[in-house]
């Protein structure tokens, strides 16, 4: 299960960084206007309500991390517990899905950019989002420990900014008003949910490094314990304040960046000390899930080939640097070719959480098989894992992700349809 001996390792902190940076990305500084537009003064109980999804996933990815650590572990865990094939299956949809956030992300930068130069022409956003995949995949080529580094500092950036102005905010601004605003519709909010769970995508990644973790068995599960902590902190306080001081759900929808009009009523200009430091921490949240995606997807298309379902060049390794250039090539590839179309960042959002959710629906009804099928590493895992948690949580994990998953599947279609069959 080891593809690749490693000589140094991600530290706890390390890997909570790259954690939380591949969570928050600049989607949360976009896509909150949207889910507001839909979950009115609810937007934080939009990001509470897709959290618990979550919290259930991750108590399947701190079982199945912890017992059968392994670098690519989207693949091992599916091949151990459920086959092959079917680890081909989650595999796939976990690059899918990863690659969607990708394009999320460095779109998102564009539409950020939009919002300082409205007149920018539209076709430059995929010029905007391929030049930043680009300069991510230059980062990545210099090893993972430089990687580490530069994650580190980012994450330490952006988590200060954001918490920072949800901090003042919550002190000096207003609280939602639950009962002027309610969403028109239990649909809307249902919906508002479903795109709050694009801002948790790749919440577990920390399993795709597993051999490259320092003492993986006891870091694996407090990195994705710590790291989800702060990432739900963060984005339940964005949905407060951003749904408190913009008050209706008109104009959170209207607004292209909801998060920095909210810091505008407490800055009172763009050009100021702290609004710059938010437009870098969204550069940043960007950088920091872009980079997440070179980390993983090529240890997915390393361990796909070393099982011989991919050719064995694409597991081409860099020892030195610790990187794996031949996968990552194909990851800038794909990443300039899927932000070439110019689509709405909704699409590309769907398009995400469709394939994250799917594969973790396999991942947790996997886990029911763990005690079965190897009660040699469960018995050595550094935490108790016991049916009386591990049992309810898969199961419920597997129900919420496929049903999510799907809604997330139809939302795509949906998207393509209103931007290419006349629906708008």
């Amino acid at each position: 299960m080891k593809l690749i001996s490693f000589e140094k390792k991600l530290s706890l902190f390390g890997a909570t960084c790259v954690t939380v940076g591949a969570v928050i990305g600049v989607g949360i500084f976009v896509i909150v206007g949207e889910i507001g537009g839909m979950a009115g003064s609810w937007t934080s109980l939009a990001f509470m309500f897709a959290a618990v999804g979550v919290v259930f996933g991750t108590l399947v990815s701190i079982a199945l991390g912890t017992s059968i650590p392994a670098d690519g572990g989207g693949f091992y865990y599916t091949k151990i517990l459920l086959g092959e094939k079917t680890g081909v299956v989650a595999s796939w949809l976990i690059v899918f899905g990863a690659l969607g956030s990708m394009a999320v992300v460095s779109l998102g930068v564009a539409d950020y950019i939009m919002y300082y130069i409205p007149d920018m022409p539209s076709h430059l956003r995929p010029v905007v989002a391929i030049g930043l995949v680009l300069v991510t995949w230059g980062f990545n080529t210099m090893g993972i420990m430089t990687s580490e580094k530069l994650q580190i500092g980012m994450v330490v950036q952006l988590a200060t900014a954001l918490i920072g102005l949800v901090v003042v905010a919550m002190i000096y601004g207003k609280a939602p008003d639950f009962s002027a605003n309610a969403p028109a519709s239990s649909g809307l909010m249902l919906s508002a949910t479903v795109m709050a769970m694009l801002s948790y995508t790749g919440f577990n990644i920390i399993g795709e490094l597993g051999d490259e973790v320092e003492n993986p068995r006891r870091n694996i599960p407090l990195t994705i314990m710590i790291g989800l902590g702060i990432i739900v902190f963060i984005y339940v306080g964005v949905g407060w304040v951003v749904s408190g001081n913009l008050v209706t759900a008109e104009a959170m929808g209207k607004s292209k960046a909801a998060l920095l009009d909210t810091a505008l009523i407490f800055t009172g200009s763009k050009h100021n000390l702290f609004m710059w430091y938010l437009d870098l921490a969204a550069v940043l949240a960007a950088v920091t899930s872009i980079n997440a995606v070179f980390l993983a997807v090529p240890r997915e298309f390393s361990a796909q080939a070393e099982a011989g379902f991919l050719p064995k060049w694409i597991m081409k390794y860099d020892p030195k640097r610790q990187t794996f250039p031949a996968g990552m090539a194909v990851v800038a590839a794909a990443g300039i070719l899927i932000c070439i179309p110019n689509l709405k960042l909704g699409t590309y959002g769907y398009a995400s959480v469709a394939g994250l959710l799917l594969a973790n629906a396999i991942f947790s009804f996997g886990a029911l098989r763990l005690f079965k099928v190897a009660p040699d590493k469960v018995a050595s895992a550094p935490i108790r894992i016991r049916g009386w948690w591990l049992y309810p949580s898969a199961a419920i994990s597997t129900v919420l992700s496929i049903g999510f998953g799907l809604m997330a599947a139809q939302g795509v279609i949906k998207s393509l349809v209103d931007q290419f069959g006349g629906g708008h």
